[in-house]
């Protein structure tokens, strides 16, 4: 069986991968198939986020690599890196010094182009297996959606728009793993897009100031992304971070007709639902559990397990990482959406970019 190291125990690590790690071992046991040995050994410095993450049994809490490693058999350790992204090359780096190469990455890949070419170089000259976090590109409701892009009922696929839209006031003020807004929720939905509708180039990006109370935090109360396919689909990203409400939904808009599927907003339900109108009077309605990060985590495992589980992921990603990167540096500040047109952004920021062609020992904890 393989074993589980996650480097970065904060709400990624502890609150996603563990608890989905844990859900894995005992639903793959219970079938006579087991995927993974329990506990799995966590890393992270802090002794508070140590002491808070995981249940009895469940997981072994370390403070450095150093302790990891000697927990750890090589040849079998699959390493969960939930760290913020500017310290994701040096972990694997290390890790990878040290005999790992089956990796679980959060998203996104890497926080620079630098990075991320070094990362590429890295994991073709150690022979790694790289999975990056993309459980959207591979849940059920995502399924279905490809189908409809795929065998056309509706028409050929024109427009997609993604709106994700959360309150993230306290786990912006209390943690700085991501950066901006750019780094929270677009990189599922660029991803998202960027598999149903082929490669792209950035059209627009443009973000916002999180306000609360006394406080401003550059760059964290949201962001809208827009790229142009070559395809000739067009893509609207939107996140907003300083929201009432949760929502997680995408609109893909077809010559004749549309589908609106709606995302679980959280590990509190699983199941996702799919709104399809076509040139018929009755919309199709369907509800179906779609818990996405167990199944992605099952279908890494058994691709680690057989020997190659990401280059197609890894691909996908590395082109999800290198259109943030550009997003990034094309980025204009402007206020929040609801109080200014949308085309109130600089020239510069409308300008089509093309898609480029293309160490520490302590690991901080993650934040999504």
């Amino acid at each position: 069986m393989l074993q589980p190291l996650v480097v970065g125990l904060g709400r990624s690590g502890s609150g996603l991968h563990l608890k989905t790690l844990a859900r894995l071992a005992r639903r793959t046991a219970a079938t006579g198939d087991p995927l993974l040995a329990l506990p799995v050994v966590g890393c992270d410095p802090r002794a508070e986020a140590r002491e808070s993450a995981g249940a009895p049994g469940d997981l072994t809490a370390v403070g450095t690599l150093d302790e990891a490693l000697a927990r750890i058999d090589p040849a079998t350790a699959v390493a969960h890196v939930c760290t913020p992204p500017r310290l994701r090359y040096d972990v694997i780096a290390r890790l990878a010094g040290h005999g790992v190469r089956r990796f679980v990455v959060e998203k996104p890949l890497a926080a620079s182009l630098g990075e991320l070419d070094a990362l590429v170089r890295l994991r073709e000259r150690a022979d790694l297996d790289v999975v990056v976090v993309s459980h959207w590109t591979g849940s059920r409701l995502t399924g279905r959606l490809r189908r409809l892009v795929r065998d056309e009922p509706l028409g050929p696929l024109r427009r997609i728009t993604v709106d994700q839209h959360k309150p993230r006031f306290l786990r912006s003020l209390t943690t700085d793993g991501h950066p901006t807004a750019l780094d929270v929720e677009i990189p599922h939905s660029l991803a998202l897009a960027l598999d149903l509708a082929g490669p792209a180039e950035l059209r627009a990006a443009r973000g916002w100031d999180l306000r609360c109370a006394d406080r401003v935090l550059p760059g964290l109360g949201g962001a809208h992304v827009e790229l142009d396919h070559r395809s000739g689909v067009t893509t609207l990203l939107r996140s907003d971070l300083g929201a009432a409400v949760r929502q997680r939904s995408v609109v893909c808009a077809f010559e004749d007709g549309t589908a609106t599927a709606h995302f679980p907003l959280s590990e509190d339900d699983d199941h996702a639902q799919l709104i399809v109108h076509g040139p018929g009077p009755e919309a199709e309605h369907h509800v179906f559990r779609d818990d996405a990060l167990t199944d992605f985590l099952e279908g890494a495992y058994r691709g680690f397990a057989a020997g190659a589980a990401g280059a197609m992921n890894f691909a996908l990603a590395c082109a999800t990482a290198r259109l943030l990167c550009v997003a990034r540096e094309r980025c204009a500040v402007v206020a929040r959406p609801d109080t200014v047109p949308p085309t109130a952004v600089t020239p510069a920021a409308v300008a089509p970019t093309p898609l480029p062609e293309g160490g520490v020992h302590q690991a901080h904890a993650g934040s999504r």
